[in-house]
């Protein structure tokens, strides 16, 4: 439906088995998950990696006119808001990060607003949106330096529930520390410690809300290294604790077809 001049619909997928897709749009088409979770989700944008791991509840994605967007998924269901924003409403710039498993409550909101119909939120959905990407300006990186970020970002999720020190990164991408650190933070908006902790906690919550294991074996399946660790992690950078987002979000699922 359109409300405030903008395309809103709720739309559940269901994934058998593993699927490719590719998406070139007219119009920017923001992403929000509500529910469920492939069993693994990986996108690009144009020739970058932009996520790896299961989407969560009230990530988003962002899909902007004229690029190239790629997934996959091995399977599951999930249920999403997708919003289209015609490209006369939202500038873009080329060298923009993309956005990706990106959390804003603010934003979240806003588009839930326009699922239910209410035409005022579609204005400031889109200034915070513009707000946003102004402060993911980038600059491009030459095609070699992207494919080692983009083979590092899945080196990386291929060792969450290890050690792994930025060290230890660098000599896997081939570049010294600060030669990864600079690029590594103009491809992801992070440095690399930065997001292998963001990576753990994001895997740490798909097993919070799809695994009854305990909270300690989930820390050390997602290189905390204790029960404690991972709570004070937790509490710090996502609000409350893992019990708490457990209990929020275990009924987040999608029923599998003639279940509704």
């Amino acid at each position: 439906m359109e409300v405030g001049g903008l395309r809103v619909a709720s739309i559940v997928d269901r994934i058998d088995g593993p699927s490719n897709w590719t998406i070139e749009r007219d119009v920017h088409v923001l992403v929000l998950y509500e529910a469920g979770s492939y069993h693994w989700l990986e996108t690009w944008q144009d020739d970058r990696r932009t996520s790896l791991g299961d989407p969560l509840p009230g990530e988003m994605w962002l899909l902007p006119a004229g690029r190239t967007y790629r997934a996959a998924a091995k399977g599951g269901a999930v249920r999403f808001t997708e919003v289209d924003i015609p490209s006369s409403r939202l500038t873009i710039a080329a060298d923009t990060r993309a956005l990706a498993a990106h959390h804003d409550l603010a934003l979240a909101a806003l588009v839930r607003a326009l699922l239910a119909g209410d035409a005022l939120a579609a204005d400031p959905l889109v200034a915070i949106l513009a707000r946003t990407l102004d402060g993911m300006a980038g600059r491009a990186e030459s095609p070699a330096i992207t494919q080692r970020i983009n083979e590092l970002m899945a080196y990386i999720q291929t060792q969450l529930e290890l050690p792994l020190s930025v060290e230890d990164m660098a000599t896997e991408a081939g570049m010294s520390v600060n030669s990864l650190i600079v690029h590594f933070a103009r491809a992801t908006g992070h440095t690399p410690a930065q997001y292998v902790l963001r990576q753990r906690l994001r895997h740490a919550c798909w097993f919070l809300m799809n695994r009854p294991l305990s909270i300690a074996e989930i820390a050390f399946a997602t290189g905390f290294s204790s029960h404690a660790h991972l709570c004070a992690i937790f509490r710090r950078k996502v609000g409350m604790s893992p019990g708490e987002w457990r209990r929020r979000y275990r009924s987040a699922v999608v029923p599998a077809d003639g279940e509704e």
